[in-house]
């Protein structure tokens, strides 16, 4: 087993051929893939036939996985399920706490920024897709950063965000930014530009979690984070993924932004899962 990488997209980004997932992968197999998800930030795997096992089997490797939350499908295991098929087999009205949750995905955004410990990867496996739409769109921050003015990244470097959740959800609907969801998730401060440990090279972090610019007004931090947002999330720097059944993607949460693009969720059903590993590296303090 010996894996090759393709480009999918001049600046990042890269399909692994020649592996299965479905089986433990060799040491140096292994090796080769981490090497390329720290160079690359977005890995593309095709017709995977893993199961949930094998799909944490794999992630794993990566480092400690995330315990989803309560309330989400999969919660309190290592596995989220992104649905919009009821338990019934039917298809979730689009007032349903789940499907608007799923909305809040279709925001630019980088997952897990609101946690105490942020997310390192995820690794996403499409179990079932809709025959049109639903495509996920990537944004390689990295080269984003690397394009913008010498000056503006100097003034850049060394600020710190906000991360709320309940401020994302809050876009979507006001009655998910309920007291539960801030008490569960207070915000918590991040770099608003991040170094590869490994690499060196920095990254814009920001993305729908992102409230507020600390020692900025409000105004004046909002339209730094939006000007930002704007510029990482232009054509040049976003690859689009067309999911297949059997699709595995693993990305760099470090390095990217992502959301999904809208589909006929009313008349397609649509099961995406997901496992996030957790980035201990790259925790700081929970804001007051």
């Amino acid at each position: 087993m010996t894996p090759t990488f393709h480009a999918i997209h001049p600046l990042f980004g890269a399909e692994v051929q020649g592996v299965d997932l479905s089986r433990p992968l060799p040491d140096a197999v292994f090796a080769a893939i981490a090497d390329a998800f720290e160079r690359r930030s977005v890995l593309l795997f095709r017709s995977q036939a893993v199961d949930d096992a094998a799909q944490v089997a794999f992630a794993a490797r990566f480092g400690p996985l995330e315990t989803v939350r309560a309330g989400a499908v999969g919660g309190g295991t290592h596995l989220i399920t992104l649905t919009n098929v009821a338990p019934d087999g039917g298809i979730l009205p689009p007032t349903h706490e789940q499907t608007l949750h799923g909305l809040a995905n279709r925001l630019w955004h980088t997952d897990s920024s609101f946690k105490a410990i942020p997310a390192l990867a995820s690794l996403l496996s499409a179990r079932e897709v809709p025959p049109e739409g639903g495509e996920t769109e990537w944004a390689g921050t990295r080269a984003a950063f690397a394009a913008l003015p010498d000056e503006l990244r100097r003034r850049i470097d060394g600020l710190t965000v906000r991360h709320d959740f309940a401020h994302s959800r809050a876009k979507v609907d006001p009655d998910l930014a309920v007291a539960a969801t801030r008490a569960a998730f207070p915000p918590v401060t991040r770099p608003l530009v991040r170094r590869n440990p490994l690499t060196g090279e920095a990254a814009l972090y920001l993305g729908s979690h992102a409230a507020a610019v600390d020692g900025m007004g409000v105004v004046e931090g909002r339209a730094l984070l939006d000007m930002l947002t704007r510029h990482a999330t232009r054509p040049e720097f976003v690859y689009t993924h067309r999911w297949r059944p059997g699709d595995l993607v693993l990305w760099d949460n470090r390095a990217t932004l992502h959301r999904g693009r809208p589909f006929a969720a009313g008349l397609h059903r649509r099961t995406i899962v997901r496992a996030t590993i957790a980035d201990p590296a790259g925790r700081l303090a929970v804001a007051a």
